[in-house]
C-alpha cells in the first residue's frame, strides 16, 4: 500500500484533483484543452452541489461526479466511468435533462435557461462506430445546421488515445491513463500545467492518505446506499397513498350517487366503508 499510485479515475481521486474548489486552477487548465468557451468564463468557475434535484417526490434523484458553474451560469458537468454501462447513453441524457430542468424556477422565461455541457471520461469503449477518442454532440439537422447550443456532449475515450501526442487535451488523458509513478513523473517534468495534479494524486498515495481516502469513501457509498433505500420507501410510501387516495374518491363518487337516489346517510356510510365525516359533506 505504501508504494501504491492511485488512479484519477477512481471517484474519489477526482474528486480532490478536480472537484475541490481549492484545486478550480486544475479544473479549469484541463477545461481550457476542451472546450470553445470565452476565455473570461473561467473567472468565477465554482464547484455546485453535485445531487440533481426532483421535481416530484418520486422522480429519480441522480449524483454526478462533478458539477460546475461558469461566470456566466454555464453548467458544465463532468463525469468519470470505469466500467461500461450498457445504458451509458440513457443516463447521459438524463443527467443534461436535469441539469437543464432545474435551472428553472418558478415563473422564470425559457430563454434564461444557461448552456448544459456534459464531459464523460470512459476508460473503456464507449462508442464502438467511432474511430476517434474525441467525439462532440450537439442538436443537429441533417444539413449540420444548429437547432440549439443549450446541450452538448462530449465524450472521451482513454483506451482509443494514440501513444504520441496529437492535441493539447492528450496529456491530460495520459493523466488519467497513469499506472506507475515513472508515468507520472514524466508527464510533470513535460507539461507543467500537470506537475501540481500529479503532486496531488502521489500526495494521495501516501499510506495514511489513501487508507483515509478510501474509508471516506465506503462512507460516501454507504450513504448512497442508504439514500437509495430511501427513496424506494417513499415510492412505495407514494404508491400506498395514491391508492388510498383513489380508493377514497372512488367511495366518494358512489356515495354521491347514493345520496341522489335519495339513500340515509347512515346506509350510505354503511354501504361505501366511507369516513362519516366525509359522508356528511356530500
Amino acid at each position: 500500500m505504501k508504494n501504491e499510485i492511485i488512479s484519477p479515475m477512481q471517484d474519489f481521486v477526482f474528486a480532490e484533483v478536480f472537484g475541490n474548489q481549492r484545486n478550480i486552477d486544475n479544473t479549469q487548465a484541463f477545461l481550457k484543452t476542451l472546450l470553445d468557451i470565452p476565455e473570461d468564463d473561467y473567472d468565477k468557475l465554482s464547484v455546485e452541489n453535485a445531487t440533481l434535484g426532483r421535481f416530484f417526490r418520486q422522480d429519480k434523484k441522480g449524483i454526478v461526479d462533478l458539477k460546475l458553474s461558469t461566470k456566466s451560469g454555464r453548467i458544465i458537468h463532468i463525469e468519470i466511468q470505469v466500467n461500461k454501462k450498457t445504458d451509458m447513453r440513457s443516463r447521459i441524457l438524463f443527467y443534461a435533462a436535469k441539469l437543464l430542468w432545474e435551472q428553472m424556477k418558478k415563473g422564470e422565461a425559457y430563454e434564461k435557461l444557461h448552456q448544459v455541457i456534459s464531459i464523460i471520461i470512459c476508460d473503456h469503449r464507449l462508442l464502438e462506430e467511432e474511430q476517434s477518442y474525441i467525439n462532440v454532440y450537439e442538436l443537429r439537422n441533417r444539413e449540420n445546421r444548429c437547432f440549439t447550443d443549450l446541450l452538448q456532449v462530449i465524450i472521451l475515450e482513454l483506451p482509443k488515445l494514440p501513444k504520441t501526442e496529437d492535441s493539447r487535451l492528450w496529456p491530460w488523458l495520459c493523466f488519467f491513463k497513469c499506472k506507475r509513478e515513472e508515468e507520472y513523473d514524466m508527464l510533470a517534468k513535460k507539461y507543467p500545467e500537470l506537475k501540481k495534479p500529479v503532486q496531488s494524486v502521489k500526495y494521495m498515495s501516501l499510506g495514511e492518505n489513501i487508507r483515509e481516502l478510501m474509508f471516506r469513501e465506503r462512507l460516501r457509498k454507504m450513504d448512497e446506499q442508504i439514500e437509495k433505500k430511501q427513496i424506494l420507501l417513499e415510492k412505495q410510501q407514494a404508491r400506498t397513498e395514491g391508492r388510498a387516495e383513489g380508493q377514497t374518491e372512488s367511495q366518494l363518487e358512489i356515495a354521491r350517487r347514493l345520496k341522489e337516489k335519495g339513500l340515509p346517510l347512515a346506509e350510505i356510510i354503511e354501504i361505501t366503508g366511507l369516513n362519516p365525516e366525509l359522508a356528511e359533506k356530500l
